[in-house]
């Protein structure tokens, strides 16, 4: 471990020197983490890769149960046992023009990883559409932009307290049709405001979303993620969100039976 960082709204950010991980990652990827000395459950905790330096990852979450807790109490040059880059990441070589990044909650994870690949990549207008319940919540905004003037960030809350008022996917609806790709990452009810805006005449290129499961393994062996694809009308197929995923097409998920599933534990 390099780093353990306190940030607004209770979320927390860890670096560690992971410098194959680092190399290889690609935005919208993730790790399977876990303490490395100091015990706690077996499986390990998936996690966006957030930033990459040259020879480090950092990894933003919230405290949620016990892997989590104790990830959060690591201090420098605790041992950190990682597993990755796993999945399958956002398609950055599509993306022309203007972009959008849908961020809900916790859903900025993956998103300044993403925001400096595409700016690498040319993309010159980039804004992130940063939402939460309250103010106390937000991500900080100099997390999506580390200076960058070409990246925007527009905040929204769910009560008002800072930026606009209401849902950040309400943000979304008048600038669909003239960007050439949505990024999202949220929970899945934002998520399926997001896919109806996207699906249409006009819609974005691309149009991708970050999911997130309990993955045990993190490579498609012990099936605990499975996600309703949109089949061929006779009913859903199945994906598994850490091997087809965990971004994915957001018109190829069946929003209505994802959102029938009842809720899984995290830890």
């Amino acid at each position: 471990m390099v780093s353990v960082e306190q940030l607004d709204g209770g979320l927390i950010e860890v670096t560690a020197r992971l410098p194959r991980l680092a190399a290889a990652a690609v935005p919208g990827q993730f790790a399977q983490l876990r303490c490395g000395d100091h015990g706690g459950p077996l499986l390990r905790r998936p996690f966006s890769v957030a930033w990459t330096e040259s020879q480090t990852c950092s990894f933003v979450f919230e405290v949620v149960g016990e892997g989590t807790r104790l990830l959060a109490e690591l201090t420098a040059g605790d041992v950190l046992d990682s597993l990755g880059p796993l999945g399958r990441g956002f398609s950055v070589d599509a993306a022309r023009g203007e972009v959008v990044c849908v961020s809900g909650g916790l859903g900025c994870a993956p998103f300044p990883l993403l925001v400096r690949s595409l700016r690498s990549r040319g993309v010159r207008d980039i804004i992130v559409l940063n939402g939460a319940a309250s103010a106390e919540r937000l991500y900080p905004a100099d997390r999506f932009t580390r200076g960058d003037a070409g990246v925007g960030v527009v905040e929204a809350t769910d009560d008002g307290s800072r930026g606009h008022h209401g849902f950040v996917t309400e943000l979304l609806a008048p600038m669909v049709s003239s960007v050439t790709a949505v990024y999202a990452c949220g929970p899945n009810a934002m998520l399926a405001a997001v896919a109806t805006q996207v699906t249409g005449a006009g819609s974005p290129r691309v149009a991708e979303a970050s999911l997130e499961a309990p993955m045990g393994c993190g490579f498609g062996t012990c099936l605990g993620c499975a996600l309703p694809l949109r089949g061929d009308g006779r009913g859903p197929l199945w994906g598994l969100c850490c091997s087809d995923g965990p971004v994915l097409p957001l018109r190829s998920v069946d929003w209505a039976a994802l959102l029938a599933l009842p809720a899984a534990d995290v830890a």
